[in-house]
C-alpha cells in the first residue's frame, strides 16, 4: 500500500513539473528545421487562428519513443511554454477548431504532457471513451484519471475504467431496448 502511495505522489510531482508542457502528435519529421522554437512561434497562430498574442516558448524538441522500429509515424514533438495560461489557450483553441490543423497532409493533435504513470491510468479509459463516442454520449477525462460522463444532463464520475464499462454496458442495453 505504501509503494502505491509513493508512486502516486511521485507521479503528481512529475505532472506538476510538466504542467506547462504540450505534445504535438503528427508533425512531420524535420518540418521544424534548425530552430524549433521560432518555428512554433510562427506556426501556432497559423494553425490555431484564435491565438492572437505572443506565445513564449522556453524549449522545444522531439522525443524518443523507445522503439527504433516505428519509422512509419513521426516522433512526438514536445515543447515547454513559459506560462501555464498559454498552454490552456492552445489546448482550448485546438479543441474548438472544426477540423484539426494539417501540415503536409498530416493532422496535428495537441495533448497535455503527463508522467508515464498518469498517462497509463488515463489510457485505460480509451476503450470506454470510444464506446461513449459511438453512443453519442458526451464525456471527458479530468486530472489525473477520472472519467466524467454527461448523460441526459446528469454528470457521472468514474475513477476506474471497469466501473465506467459497466455504466456504458447499461447505457447500450437501454438504447437497444428503446
Amino acid at each position: 500500500m505504501e509503494i502505491a502511495l509513493l508512486k502516486s505522489r511521485l507521479a503528481e510531482l512529475e505532472d506538476r513539473n510538466r504542467r506547462s508542457y504540450l505534445r504535438i502528435v503528427g508533425l512531420p519529421e524535420g518540418t521544424e528545421g534548425g530552430d524549433p522554437i521560432d518555428f512554433l512561434q510562427k506556426s501556432l497562430p497559423m494553425w490555431l487562428s484564435s491565438l492572437t498574442g505572443p506565445i513564449e516558448i522556453e524549449r522545444a524538441h522531439r522525443i524518443y519513443d523507445g522503439s527504433s522500429a516505428r519509422r512509419d509515424r513521426p516522433r512526438t514533438f514536445i515543447f515547454k511554454l513559459l506560462r501555464y495560461t498559454d498552454r490552456q489557450l492552445i489546448l482550448r483553441a485546438a479543441r474548438n477548431v472544426a477540423t484539426p490543423p494539417r501540415l503536409d497532409g498530416s493532422s496535428l493533435l495537441f495533448f497535455p504532457d503527463y508522467s508515464a504513470f498518469t498517462a497509463q491510468r488515463r489510457k485505460c479509459f480509451a476503450p470506454v471513451q470510444k464506446s461513449l463516442r459511438q453512443l453519442g454520449v458526451q464525456n471527458f477525462l479530468l486530472y489525473p484519471a477520472k472519467l466524467k460522463i454527461i448523460h441526459n444532463g446528469q454528470p457521472f464520475m468514474f475513477d476506474s475504467a471497469k466501473e465506467a464499462e459497466r455504466f456504458v454496458l447499461g447505457l447500450s442495453n437501454t438504447q437497444f431496448m428503446d
